[in-house]
């Protein structure tokens, strides 16, 4: 079960970060593809299915955050890679958006740097 949330995980990331860099370019280009009813909704389901995934493979290895640090970082990079992207996507000037984009950008890298090393940077 573990090898199949993991999968499903690793791509709920990928569409996700695939859909945050594809919508970000659309803003700048302030296209009116962004104001389609599925790329508003596409993105929250995706990642629903990404928690879910997360919350499968938590479950299936008995491993949660608190209890394991690299996944409560996991969990701090998460929520401030929500926020950054909230400016990113929201934000009243350019400047805003441009530092909203940068920092989510930021934040997906440690977020896969702690996936990927399973070392703890922040809570360890």
């Amino acid at each position: 079960m573990y090898a199949a949330f993991k999968h499903l995980h690793v791509l709920f990331v990928l569409i996700s970060i695939s859909l945050f860099l594809f919508r970000f370019v659309l803003l700048l280009l302030d296209s009116p593809l962004l104001k389609k009813k599925w790329l508003k909704i596409v993105p929250h389901v995706n990642d629903t299915l990404l928690l879910l995934s997360a919350v499968g493979i938590m479950v299936t290895l008995s491993m949660y955050p608190i209890q394991v640090p690299w996944l409560t970082d996991k969990v701090i990079g998460v929520i401030a890679y929500i926020g950054f992207g909230v400016l990113a996507m929201k934000g009243k000037t350019a400047g805003a958006r441009w530092l909203g984009f940068i920092g989510a950008c930021g934040w997906i890298a440690f977020l896969l740097h702690v996936a990927l090393s399973k070392q703890a940077l922040i809570a360890g």
